[in-house]
């Protein structure tokens, strides 16, 4: 993990599924659902309210910032399931391009 940026791997502490879109070739046919893909260990960040306000960024309102180990197979096709949730991932970021800690920006899917 790349320590000299605060990403500590004893933070991933949530469990969180990865979800193929439909369409995806599952066992040789196309899937009509969101399919499961991978269960991986994450830590999970909302904006707390202060940052919110003090930078008038309503827009950041029901999103939560996923920290993952970095993954070469997650895409912004994907969904997310977080504590029952869906989301939808906005933006994948390899930190540094360091292959080391990948964040994932996701919104809740209403």
């Amino acid at each position: 993990m790349n320590y000299q940026y605060n990403n500590n791997a004893a933070r991933l502490n949530r469990r969180v599924t990865f979800f193929n879109p439909p369409g995806k070739i599952v066992n040789g046919w196309p899937s009509q659902d969101w399919t499961p893909y991978k269960k991986l260990w994450a830590e999970v960040k909302s904006q707390k309210g202060y940052k919110v306000f003090n930078s008038d960024a309503t827009q950041w309102q029901g999103k939560r910032i996923v920290g993952i180990r970095y993954r070469n197979d997650i895409h912004e096709e994907m969904r997310v399931e977080i504590a029952g949730k869906l989301y939808e991932i906005e933006s994948l970021v390899n930190d540094d391009e360091r292959n080391q800690w990948l964040t994932i920006i996701v919104t809740e899917v209403l």
